[in-house]
């Protein structure tokens, strides 16, 4: 089965899929918009706030101006077509693009996989009053948290752990538990109603906890939720 088929993904059915969280987000994006590529479909990607600018090659191509033209030649060609503008003050970063752009590959792709969500390349997250930023039209969100942050201290794991703490009342010192991750998604992405992956299960132990932090997350609410190695499977897809 494939990585869109476990996490309940219908081409067609969610036009704009936005990702949200830490710990994989940009992993996540392009391994379920190659797999829709290499099925022959109309594929889009990018961000609503910031993400490291692809290498173009074979399988990406970039589009930093918008040009419905080149993200039309791109999509013919089976590429991925990503769109985005240099993210000013950050070298080798896009920002969203235009609205306009956003717009044309909505209605002109079978799918749009949107990073929605910053975090600093940190494995958990909890959003502030503005994130995520999720666009209309958005058919699915899917919330990533990583486990590797499971054991390690609160602070050094988390983006934006002093809101946090005080949001969730999370003690200082504390290191990140199972419990923990939960409530930061509960509490963070909850209001969408999000699928969650729970990445980086890298050994059997994560992945017990892993199983622990799923049935906290059902408890609260959360009918899907995901539990696997980003990493592991691009090695098994290679």
């Amino acid at each position: 089965m494939e990585l869109s088929e476990r996490l309940g993904l219908c081409p067609g059915r969610e036009r704009i899929v936005s990702i949200v969280g830490a710990g994989g987000k940009t992993t996540l994006m392009y391994a379920l918009a190659g797999e829709y590529a290499r099925r022959g479909l109309r594929v889009g990607a990018g961000t609503t706030t910031h993400i490291l600018r692809p290498a173009a090659d074979g399988r990406v191509a970039v589009v930093c101006d918008g040009d419905p033209g080149a993200l039309e030649r791109a999509l013919a060609d089976g590429r991925i077509a990503v769109a985005g503008t240099p993210a000013r003050g950050a070298p080798g970063k896009l920002a969203a693009p235009a609205p306009e752009t956003l717009a044309w590959l909505a209605a002109h792709t079978d799918a749009l996989f949107l990073e929605a969500d910053g975090s600093r390349r940190l494995p958990v997250k909890f959003p502030n009053s503005t994130e995520p930023v999720i666009p209309d039209g958005t058919g699915r969100v899917i919330a990533v948290a990583g486990l590797s942050a499971l054991g390690r201290p609160f602070d050094e794991v988390c983006h934006r752990a002093p809101l946090a703490r005080e949001a969730l009342g999370i003690p200082e010192g504390a290191s990140v538990t199972p419990g923990i991750i939960a409530r930061l998604l509960l509490a963070g992405y909850g209001r969408f109603s999000p699928t969650v992956l729970l990445n980086q299960a890298d050994t059997p132990a994560l992945r017990e906890q892993g199983e622990q932090t799923a049935a906290l997350l059902r408890a609260g609410g959360i009918e899907k939720v995901l539990i696997l190695s980003l990493r592991q499977e691009a090695e098994i897809t290679c």
